[in-house]
């Protein structure tokens, strides 16, 4: 396979309020920092949507569909139909982002988890990798995803802007799944992300800006934008010292492998 000479941002909320006035010039950025692939999940129906319309549009843009835990809404059968119809899109790459949030708690936890497993079933269906959100949930989201994954071999997805111990990444990567690292790893006040990142084995590593949330240093306080992504490439590489063009062909084809872009 030829080696990927770009960035890839596996997780980049285009799709909210927050890019709305300013798109073509954070897509004109990206490109200018050899950003050349964007994912855009869905957060719900509507960012689902909006996902889908903009990569549709653009190119380089590849979506996902699904409903956030913090999102208080019941994935009924009628929502189901609607994400179904928007996964069967060529251009949509992955479920997600679902998973379970122990610690905003906006939507009451049994129903995420009724959600999830909606959801989780959709992608199995379909054979769509999962983009996953785990906020202080480690111990009861791992579990469900071990036991999604024994359902059938296609069944596979990431941990993005992944937050936990170099145990927990080890757990997540022993059972096949990547790990999403974005600007939080620059950040100081978490030495412990730091050797988490540090250990993940570069195979199964996705980066990502999670923008316009965890915005890199030296800009921390500001939107976060796609070309940041690499930022963290940069920083990642300097943390394991290897070169900044082993960290951008690596993950890179980690992203095509796990969401089979084109």
């Amino acid at each position: 396979m030829e080696p990927k000479r770009f960035w890839v941002d596996t997780h980049c909320h285009l799709n909210l309020d927050a890019f709305e006035e300013d798109l073509d010039q954070v897509l004109f950025n990206a490109r200018q920092a050899g950003v050349e692939r964007v994912l855009i999940p869905g957060i719900d129906l509507g960012t689902s949507e909006r996902a889908k319309a903009l990569a549709a549009k653009e190119t380089g843009l590849t979506f996902a569909c699904g409903v956030h835990p913090n999102t208080d809404a019941v994935v009924d059968d009628e929502t189901l139909r609607a994400l179904e119809g928007l996964a069967r899109d060529p251009r949509c790459a992955a479920v997600g982002e679902i998973g379970l949030d122990n610690y905003w708690n906006d939507c009451p936890s049994e129903r995420q988890r009724e959600n999830l497993l909606r959801q989780l079933d959709l992608a199995e269906r379909l054979q769509l990798p999962i983009i996953l959100h785990c906020r202080d949930a480690f111990a009861d989201l791992f579990p469900i995803v071990q036991q999604w994954i024994r359902r059938a071999p296609g069944n596979r997805g990431v941990f993005h802007a992944f937050d936990g111990s170099a145990e927990e990444a080890r757990r997540i990567t022993d059972a096949g799944f990547f790990v999403g690292l974005g600007g939080a790893i620059t950040f100081k006040n978490k030495p412990l992300r730091r050797e988490m990142a540090r250990t993940v084995p570069l195979e199964k590593i996705v980066l990502e800006t999670d923008a316009p949330y965890l915005t890199p240093a030296p800009y921390r306080g500001k939107r976060n934008q796609p070309a940041y992504v690499p930022l963290v490439g940069a920083f990642l590489a300097e943390l394991r010292g290897l070169p900044v063009e082993d960290v951008m062909t690596r993950t890179s084809a980690n992203a095509f492998e796990l969401f089979r872009l084109s």
